[in-house]
């Protein structure tokens, strides 16, 4: 036992011998290519600078050119930060102002879930619980045109032919001018 011990104990301590070596010559490496201060990050205070009195005017950053950063992993390091002036009132201006979203109502999230959900269910062939969700989404918004054709043919693969017309005309009726009108019609027609 003590000699399985010793074998595995040789490979380890190479091991962590080649590990320590990779990390200093990674760190001798990156030493040599330290540059000067001014290469940093504009956000950050330079160290050989007096700090600006607080009524002092603050210099249009947009305009101020960045020297470009002296190793690789400086320039990575300068694309991710965020160029904020301060913490209290955290202006940035690296990054774009975000486009405002109409947040979705809880309605809406529900209905598009449903929607989701039911045709997920007529790709697999699950025809009753597609009705069923597809008939959740309805109770939503009985206008959602998704959940009307996707009611309809999930009615037509469990024969309740009646209600599937329904369905499609409903469809019909809500938009006589989309693009897939005729697809309808000719399912109608199939039900008659």
């Amino acid at each position: 036992m003590p000699q399985a011990l010793k074998l595995r104990l040789v490979p380890m301590s190479r091991v962590g011998a080649i590990v320590v070596l990779v990390f200093l010559s990674v760190g001798a490496s990156s030493a040599q290519n330290t540059s000067p201060a001014t290469s940093e990050s504009s956000s950050r205070t330079q160290p050989g600078q007096p700090p600006s009195p607080p009524d002092a005017p603050i210099p249009d950053q947009g305009a101020q050119p960045v020297p470009p950063a002296g190793s690789r992993m400086k320039r990575t390091l300068n694309k991710l930060d965020p160029h904020c002036i301060d913490a209290i009132f955290h202006t940035c201006w690296s990054s774009p102002a975000a486009v405002p979203q109409k947040p979705m109502l809880d309605a809406e999230r529900q209905v598009a879930n449903d929607i989701e959900v039911g045709y997920y269910y007529l790709q697999e062939k699950n025809y009753r619980a597609a009705r069923s969700r597809l008939k959740e989404a309805l109770e939503f918004d009985p206008t959602s045109s998704g959940a009307l054709i996707g009611l309809a043919q999930a009615e037509q693969k469990l024969g309740e032919k009646d209600e599937a017309r329904k369905h499609y005309q409903k469809y019909l009726e809500l938009n006589p001018a989309a693009s897939d009108t005729q697809k309808v019609r000719r399912a109608l027609a199939q039900l008659n």
